[in-house]
């Protein structure tokens, strides 16, 4: 038998680097996680165990926990299907806790002085952060943008998601200026947002600038991830449908897009209006 140190050796060698597009998670989660179980055999390792120590990380964060017994019963679950351990994952049964989806996005009011901020930034940072709102794609495939990933005749980008999927993005006219603009000038012939201070890398999370412009635009409670929301729901709001939704966002399941159905109010308007001109007239 094998320790879990020693299978997540493996785990993170043979497919966490090669097979997944983010490894570092996986090696986030050991660096936190993993010394709780690193000597153990996974035979060893109880149900009971595992639901006690979700409970106590769930104290901090839900959603923390229920990503780390997920990850753990992924490692697992590898070890099994390669034939490195018996058929038996202590994560199998173990509650995990009830995550209420965030519904954030910018309104209105706050798009006008989200935009007036953003005017005002570094192109660099402009530029990103319009990508973002205008694709509504993941943080992180707009920091890995890849001129090679464009194609301007045809108005779309394609890239591979998260998921392993190939995602085809409409590009609007908007995104094509920015993009163009962004081509003409370009200081990489790799990326559409290089870093300007790691040469050959792409742009770093911009968090602080992020918060920077959240402040000065007087926005409470808004994330880099909201913006992806926002064309989602502003979508919902003109009507669009679930489907159309969902593949804008490059949603393999249509339960991603529920969320922005309580947005489409556009049916439920119309048909109070009807009623009410039956009553009222």
């Amino acid at each position: 038998m094998i320790t879990f140190a020693h299978l997540f050796d493996l785990y993170y060698e043979r497919h966490a680097k090669t097979r997944t597009r983010r490894p570092a998670n996986a090696k986030y989660f050991y660096n936190v996680h993993g010394e709780r179980w690193a000597d153990r055999e996974i035979s060893t390792i109880t149900r009971f165990e595992v639901q006690a120590w979700i409970d106590e990380v769930g104290t901090k964060s839900t959603t923390a926990a229920n990503r780390a017994v997920n990850m753990l019963s992924a490692i697992i679950n590898w070890g099994i299907k390669r034939g490195h351990i018996p058929d038996y994952n202590p994560c199998r049964g173990v509650e995990r806790f009830n995550e209420r989806a965030r519904e954030r996005f910018l309104l209105p009011a706050e798009m006008q002085r989200f935009r007036h901020v953003l005017d005002l930034q570094p192109a660099l940072i402009r530029d990103f952060f319009y990508i973002g709102l205008l694709t509504g794609a993941r943080r992180g495939n707009v920091l890995a943008m890849r001129w090679d990933e464009i194609d301007f005749d045809l108005a779309i980008w394609t890239f591979n998601q998260k998921n392993g999927d190939t995602h085809t993005v409409a590009l609007s006219t908007g995104a094509i200026a920015i993009l163009f603009r962004r081509f003409q000038t370009r200081d990489s012939d790799v990326w559409v947002f290089p870093s300007p201070k790691l040469a050959g890398a792409h742009l770093a999370d911009p968090k602080r600038a992020w918060a920077r412009i959240i402040k000065k635009a007087g926005i409470d409670d808004l994330h880099i991830h909201d913006l992806r929301r926002t064309l989602g729901s502003y979508l919902a709001i003109a009507g669009a449908s679930p489907y159309l939704i969902g593949k804008a966002l490059g949603h393999r399941d249509q339960r991603s897009t529920a969320v922005y159905a309580r947005l489409d109010l556009k049916p439920v308007r119309e048909a109070i209006e009807t009623l009410q001109n039956t009553w009222l007239s």
